[in-house]
C-alpha cells in the first residue's frame, strides 16, 4: 500500500470516526435533555402529591371548621368577651392562617351569577334569576380548581316583596 492510499484509507477513518464521536455526543446530549427532563416531572409529580396530600386533610377539617364559624356567627353578644370564646375565635383565626398558607380561597358567592361548576343549588327565593342571594355554606378553591362547592340559595326571578 502506498502513502497516498494509507493516507485516504487514514482520512476515511478519522472522518468515521469524526462522525461516530459526533453522534455520540449528540445521543449524550440528548440522553442528559432526556434527564432533566425527568427530573423535572418527577419533582413536580411530587408537589402535586404534596398538595394533593394537603387537600385531602383540609378536606377532612373542614367541616370542623364550619362548625366553629356557625358557632361564632350566633355568638351571643354577652360572651363576646369571654376567654374561652377568645380562645375559640383563636382557632378559627389559625384556621384561616393555614387556608392561605396552602393558597384555599373561600369562595365569594352572594350577588354573583350561579355556576353549577362552582356552586351546588340547595334552594331558590325571590331574586334575580340565577344569581346567587344566599350562601348555605362556603366552598373553596385552589388552583382555579374546586375544592368544594359553595352550597347557595338563587334567586328564582320574581322581585322580593
Amino acid at each position: 500500500m502506498t502513502n497516498k492510499n494509507k493516507k485516504k484509507t487514514g482520512n476515511k477513518e478519522l472522518k468515521q470516526a469524526q462522525e461516530k464521536i459526533e453522534d455520540l455526543t449528540q445521543a449524550a446530549k440528548r440522553s442528559m435533555a432526556d434527564l432533566q427532563n425527568y427530573r423535572r416531572r418527577v419533582e413536580e409529580e411530587k408537589r402535586e402529591f404534596a398538595k394533593f396530600a394537603s387537600v385531602n386533610v383540609f378536606m377532612e377539617i373542614l367541616p370542623i371548621f364550619d362548625s366553629l364559624e356557625r358557632a361564632q356567627e350566633h355568638l351571643p353578644k354577652d360572651l363576646k368577651d369571654n376567654n374561652w370564646v377568645q380562645g375559640i375565635q383563636n382557632i378559627i383565626k389559625q384556621f384561616e392562617q393555614i387556608i392561605i398558607k396552602f393558597q384555599i380561597e373561600k369562595m365569594k358567592t352572594v350577588g354573583k351569577k350561579f355556576d353549577p361548576n362552582k356552586h351546588e343549588a340547595v334552594a331558590q327565593g325571590a331574586g334575580e334569576k340565577d344569581i346567587i342571594i344566599n350562601e348555605l355554606e362556603a366552598g373553596y378553591e385552589m388552583d382555579g380548581h374546586t375544592l368544594r362547592a359553595a352550597k347557595v340559595q338563587v334567586g328564582d326571578g320574581t322581585n322580593k316583596k
